[in-house]
């Protein structure tokens, strides 16, 4: 008996280190099962975080808009550049009396280069001597940067050099029909929604991209002499000289109507035809009012667009990319329906009961390069009730467009 339970109390630690071990398979075995639901959901949100890369719809559409809009800002500063080089020129016979000893100065070949260092070396005025440098450094600025806009181009798809007598509609039609191989009406579809420049000038760089979903458009100066941006200044000024021309005409036929008046004193025998003659002008006249009244409206009103942020998301008036913030997309002038005529007011109204809200939280106003507490200010009265937006910039929203996202 003695025996039996020194036996028995000799397998006792070994009978604990037994279970301490099944505990401790139990521990890892329940270790292990964790591990692999984390790496299952890990695997799952990088899938999806994949799944909405691969659905993001232009990606590669807004590298290409990257990739032009810095060949856009390269071409401004050589014009930039070359403007300066012409004021140097310009001073240099101003303070010489004299051309500049190379007929062309804005791409030197190291030859030429080489004849004007010697004529700066043998000039003893500093003045001309800095005004010579500097056209060099210039010129050679202007060289790098040709450099490197032939590096990105080498990069992108061929453009399309503008003819005399294009257009940037015709040139998006032969791209999608001719080249990518689009139906007509899916062709006119993507057209509709891309930002088209008119006129175009010959040497501008039209650039076509067409991602499978979305097409782009972007127009670069290339070698015109004329940037894109002041194209679209000369169109809005000949808008307004149009307009002057209006007002100008409208007083001339005011004068004209007086002096028929005082003719018709003169001559009572002909007062049938010079009534007859009244009248026309007066209903010119008004009708040149009328049309004057609507424009000088629409020149200082602003025209908005105001809805809850959820309903502007579902009819894609803004859309946010990935992990970019919400932005305005490219909305038809007729969906702006409510309006403003900053001449007599320059506040909008928002309340909870016109857009069926309980209360308002914020409210974000579009295009977003308008600044708050500067171009305008936003106030909410009422616990969130009502608000007000205020113009405080009449000028800059003139004649402008603005949405007005509330949550």
């Amino acid at each position: 008996m003695s025996v039996e339970k020194n036996e028995l109390d000799g397998l006792k630690p070994m009978i604990d280190d037994i279970g301490e071990e099944k505990k401790k398979n139990r521990v890892l075995l329940l270790i292990i099962l964790l591990l692999v639901l984390i790496l299952i959901i890990a695997g799952y949100f990088i899938f999806k975080v994949k799944s909405d890369q691969r659905v993001d719809r232009s990606p590669k559409l807004r590298q290409m808009n990257k990739l032009v809009t810095k060949i856009r800002d390269m071409e401004s500063n050589i014009q930039e550049k070359q403007n300066e080089i012409f004021r140097l020129m310009k001073e240099f016979k101003e303070k010489t009396g004299k051309n500049m000893p190379l007929a062309n100065t804005l791409s030197l070949t190291k030859q030429e280069e080489e004849i004007l260092k010697k004529k700066i070396h043998e000039e003893k005025d500093i003045s001309i001597k800095s005004l010579l440098n500097d056209i060099i450094d210039k010129n050679n600025d202007i060289s790098d940067l040709k450099v490197k806009i032939k590096k990105i181009e080498a990069i992108l798809p061929m453009p399309h050099i503008v003819n005399r007598g294009e257009s940037h509609y015709k040139i998006a039609i032969d791209y999608l029909i001719n080249e990518k191989g689009i139906e007509k009406d899916r062709a006119l579809e993507l057209i509709e929604r891309a930002a088209l420049l008119e006129p175009l000038l010959p040497d501008f760089k039209v650039w076509n991209f067409y991602s499978g979903k979305e097409y782009g458009t972007f127009v670069t100066q290339g070698n015109a002499s004329i940037s894109p941006n002041q194209i679209i200044r000369k169109t809005k000024k000949k808008l307004v000289d149009s307009r002057d021309e209006a007002i100008s005409e409208r007083d001339k036929l005011s004068s004209d109507i007086e002096t028929l008046e005082t003719r018709r004193n003169e001559l009572i025998s002909q007062l049938d035809l010079l009534n007859n003659e009244k009248t026309g002008l007066i209903e010119k006249l008004n009708d040149l009012n009328k049309q004057n009244v609507e424009m000088q409206k629409n020149i200082n009103s602003i025209f908005f667009i105001i809805d809850l942020k959820k309903n502007l998301k579902k009819k894609e008036v803004i859309k946010a990319g990935f992990l970019k913030s919400y932005k305005l997309q490219d909305i038809s002038n007729e969906k702006f329906d409510l309006s403003v005529d900053l001449r007599y007011n320059n506040a909008i109204n928002i309340s909870t009961k016109e857009l069926n809200l309980t209360k308002i939280s914020k409210i974000v106003l579009y295009p977003k390069f308008y600044k708050d507490k500067v171009d305008y200010k936003i106030d909410i009265y009422k616990g969130g009730k009502s608000a007000l937006l205020v113009i405080l910039s009449k000028n800059k929203f003139k004649n402008e467009k603005i949405v007005i996202s509330v949550e």
